[in-house]
């Protein structure tokens, strides 16, 4: 190989080798910028009369302050509304509430709640251990509905209920 032509060689290999040495190998799960993911429960009736939806997108343990955590950002609705677009439902006395359940590792370490009657709430939720461990790997969403105080009596319906849970994990889990 001529003289140049080496040298060029290794010109190129040495700058290939800091670009790689500067980014770092890459990891799969530890990235900080993991793109927010959709979710969307419900309460499990014909109605659909408790119904929540956003995104949420789970921070690693590797990112500050390293507790790993997961932030959800979304609405709950509860039917009927002033903009409700679906079929007619009546008030049925109860009010819809969404619960978040935040795990590491298999173990429960951050819970929230949103409620709302006969409108829609916005929410923005950050789900985090109290102390550093594994973080959050796992988001549990489920809508539930109860009796309000000025609920009919009797209730046409069961005075509380679920909707099935949904489970989301991070990328890296």
């Amino acid at each position: 190989m001529p003289r140049p032509i080496r040298r060029s060689a290794v010109v190129l290999a040495a700058v290939l080798l800091t670009l790689t040495a500067l980014t770092g190998p890459a990891r799969a799960g530890t990235d900080t910028d993991l793109a927010p993911q959709p979710f969307a429960a419900d309460s499990g009736d014909s109605c659909r009369y408790g119904v929540a939806e956003g995104t949420l997108e789970f921070i690693p343990i590797s990112a500050p302050p390293g507790l790993g955590s997961v932030t959800v950002i979304g609405t709950i609705a509860d039917r009927p509304h002033e903009s409700d677009p679906g079929p007619v439902c009546r008030d049925d006395g109860l009010f819809s509430f969404v619960t978040f359940y935040a795990y590491g590792s298999g173990r429960l370490v951050a819970e929230a709640t949103s409620r709302v009657d006969n409108d829609i709430t916005k929410y923005t939720l950050q789900l985090a251990p109290r102390e550093p461990s594994t973080g959050v790997d796992t988001l549990i969403v489920q809508v539930c509905r109860a009796a309000t105080a000025n609920a009919p009596t009797p209730l046409p319906i069961p005075s509380g209920y679920c909707g099935t849970p949904q489970v989301y994990s991070s990328h890296w889990s």
